[in-house]
């Protein structure tokens, strides 16, 4: 059996995996990541891709918008513009604002909140042609606001990420990788299968769980249950129709979040879709499909009613959304990302694509208080597939085939 010393195995693609294994190259670290399935995982590749800084939370005029997660957008869009921890300049952008936008019956709270947020260059009030086209229609009566938010892309987020170290990329399906554990939690090599039925072990300094849902199992492999994890499940709904136009927007209802969010994605056919989330997805967990999209389709004709829905084809799927669970009586803070040290493995969950940067940071912060260096050469190419890159669900629920360039 073939034995290879590295710095850091990592487990899971989405996009904290795949940041860490930037930022851990580039800082000297010999990686491999591991995924069980394909590249970008589950939760990445279904996120409508933006990038937020809270203010969509602070509506209900009772909550603050988080200064973590504004530092995150421009955490992001430093790398964006090629001067970050990571050169994200290849990456699509797919709208360089989010709008939120207003009935005329918006609770007051709301518009004390906006307008106080009016001169810190985070909130723009927009009329006229500055709002998004779907709410130019003269029967429009509300309020609109830009927010600096962004909306990225996912395929090419996670391809971007990808590339520069796709050797170090295999697929392996987590229940044949075996972990030599001892008895503080310490994996001291893991045993895989290679594809040509041989065996070969890992050792790595550090491992780290990137991996979602499927941290509750690497855990569980190491010999523990904690830290505890929940699903917080949601259920979006994809719309395709003729000559749908771009929208980026958050409406706001009587909550602290959105009531719906609209984000917009090109599919390899040509066609523009729209992807359903807040609220409708947040409540619509309880749902059966037919009546997510029954309830879709009123939210769309009550909010954006002089629009035409006739011939409008409608998806929905399902997707959990994986946070730690909270060790005190207080639930668990969404806008920051959580990581917890186990033996010799990182274990984290970021929550949400905004925070992956932060988990990241945190993780090397870490190491840089453990005084970790890079001791070991590069470990040879393994006999293992690289996995290929997953389809976002608006690739997929519509019959389209794969997107390519």
């Amino acid at each position: 059996m073939r034995t290879h010393d590295l710095d850091f195995v990592i487990f899971g693609s989405g996009i904290t995996g795949l940041w860490l294994l930037n930022r851990l190259q580039s800082a000297g670290f010999h990686c491999i990541l591991l995924e069980s399935d394909r590249l970008g995982g589950v939760q990445t590749m279904q996120a409508n891709g933006i990038i937020h800084g809270g203010m969509k939370f602070g509506l209900g005029g009772l909550l603050s918008p988080s200064e973590d997660a504004h530092d995150m957008v421009g955490t992001w869009r430093a790398c964006l513009e090629g001067r970050g921890d990571i050169d994200l300049s290849e990456v699509r952008i797919l709208s360089q604002a989010q709008y939120l936008w207003s009935e005329p019956g918006m609770m007051a709270d709301a518009i004390n909140f906006l307008s106080s947020k009016l001169h810190s260059g985070e909130v723009h009030a927009v009329d006229g042609e500055q709002r998004p086209a779907s709410l130019q229609h003269p029967d429009f009566k509300g309020s609109t606001y830009r927010l600096r938010d962004l909306v990225l892309d996912v395929p090419s987020l996670v391809a971007t990420l990808a590339r520069p170290h796709r050797e170090r990329i295999y697929r392996v399906d987590y229940r044949h990788a075996q972990l030599e554990v001892d008895d503080v939690h310490q994996t001291r090599s893991i045993t895989i299968t290679g594809s040509d039925h041989e065996l070969f072990r890992l050792r790595p300094q550090r491992v780290i769980f990137a991996a979602g849902a499927g941290n509750a199992e690497l855990l569980a492999d190491i010999g523990t249950l904690k830290p505890e994890q929940e699903a917080r499940p949601l259920h979006p709904v994809l719309v395709k129709a003729a000559q749908l136009p771009p929208m980026y927007a958050h409406c706001a209802g009587a909550d602290q979040r959105p009531r719906l969010t609209i984000t917009s994605h090109i599919a390899s056919d040509g066609s523009m879709i729209w992807y359903l989330g807040g609220e409708l997805a947040e409540h619509g967990a309880l749902r059966d499909d037919t009546l997510q999209i029954e309830a879709a389709r009123e939210e769309l004709n009550t909010l954006l009613p002089w629009m035409d829905w006739q011939g409008a084809r409608f998806r929905s799927f399902r997707i959990d959304r994986i946070l730690p669970v909270s060790d005190s009586l207080l639930p668990r803070r969404t806008d920051q990302a959580t990581v917890e040290r186990v033996g010799n493995h990182y274990v984290t969950w970021p929550g949400k694509m905004t925070l992956a940067p932060q988990a990241a940071q945190q993780i090397m912060d870490s190491i840089a208080e453990e005084r970790l260096a890079p001791l070991y050469e590069a470990p040879p190419a393994l006999p293992l597939p690289h996995p290929e890159q997953a389809l976002p669900a608006w690739e997929t629920l519509f019959g389209q085939g794969p997107r390519h360039g």
